[in-house]
């Protein structure tokens, strides 16, 4: 059921999924864990910290056949530690996302 308490344009959908993802201008695919994802963002955990503005390629692959791998271009809105340990002994940050286009 949709919490109509929640003043967001698109309703977050929880989900704990591996993805990869890579800098718009690189070749070098990085492993995170997504969260949650809406009709216009992403949040992830990652060990590694982009920056706030940088273009990342994400790519879902949800690991059933029923569900095609979403593919898209996201900016990175909001850093902050975190992850509840889900990194091992790695540092953990979640990295928000706002989503700019779908491949």
């Amino acid at each position: 059921m949709l919490n109509l308490a929640e003043n967001r344009e698109f309703p977050r959908m929880t989900i704990d999924c591996g993805i990869t993802y890579q800098y718009v201008e690189e070749d070098a695919p990085r492993a995170a864990v997504a969260k949650n994802i809406s009709g216009n963002g992403m949040l992830f955990i990652a060990e590694e910290v982009p920056r706030i503005g940088d273009l990342l390629e994400v790519r879902i692959q949800p690991g059933t056949l029923s569900i095609p791998t979403l593919k898209a271009v996201v900016e990175v809105v909001r850093v902050c530690p975190g992850g509840n340990g889900e990194c091992g002994d790695e540092a953990c940050y979640e990295i928000a996302t706002k989503i700019h286009s779908m491949k």
